[in-house]
């Protein structure tokens, strides 16, 4: 009986699935690289379905292509902010616990509808970003396109949503960087209001 107690208080519950040995960080880099991917699939390349087809651009006229890259990078940021915020975050804000802080992986961790339109904002400022960088490297030839589908030019899902991580995460940097120096600022101030 004691043999069987011990046996069964050796099982730690939380460690039984071979799935939690996968660290957070890794997965959360899965799913925004997959809602990133998702979001140029189906408002992009699958925008002739909502009505959009951006195939057929003319570029002879400055101002029609003009107009389809706006209404590209709005799309894109659209899909951004419904995929990330109604998926990807609730999924974080399920991963978090006392030793594991998933919420230093989100750019914005507020609750309800003010948070779908912070994010509306950041992702249509980040597609934004990820437009002239595309459109910078595609015209230097630098352009990293991984399944060769796009020859150079154009917007293929998985290379795209290997950028957004990277731009994501310079975003994320940088946050934290104005916040721990806002800390040490703070911090400061405070010290020498206790010396003085």
């Amino acid at each position: 009986m004691s043999k069987r107690r011990i046996e069964n208080s050796e099982i730690n519950p939380y460690k039984v699935d071979k799935l939690t040995k996968i660290p957070s960080w890794l997965i959360i880099l899965i799913l925004k690289y997959w809602a990133a991917a998702a979001a140029v699939f189906f408002m992009a390349i699958g925008g002739i379905g909502i009505g959009f087809d951006f195939s057929q651009g003319n570029l002879e006229d400055p101002y029609a292509a003009m107009a389809d890259s706006i209404v590209l990078i709005i799309m894109i940021g659209l899909g951004l902010a419904l995929v990330n915020n109604y998926i990807i975050r609730p999924f974080v804000r399920m991963m978090y616990n006392r030793r594991n802080n998933t919420y230093v992986y989100n750019m914005i961790n507020c609750k309800g509808l003010k948070s779908f339109f912070i994010s509306l904002a950041y992702y249509f400022t980040l597609s934004g970003i990820m437009f002239f960088v595309i459109n910078f490297l595609s015209a230097k030839g630098w352009i990293l396109d991984l399944f060769g589908t796009t020859g150079g030019i154009g917007l293929e899902p998985f290379s795209y949503a290997l950028y957004f991580i990277i731009v994501d995460y310079i975003c994320l940097l940088i946050k934290y960087l104005i916040l721990y120096m806002n800390k040490r600022i703070r911090y400061k101030r405070q010290m020498e209001v206790d010396l003085a």
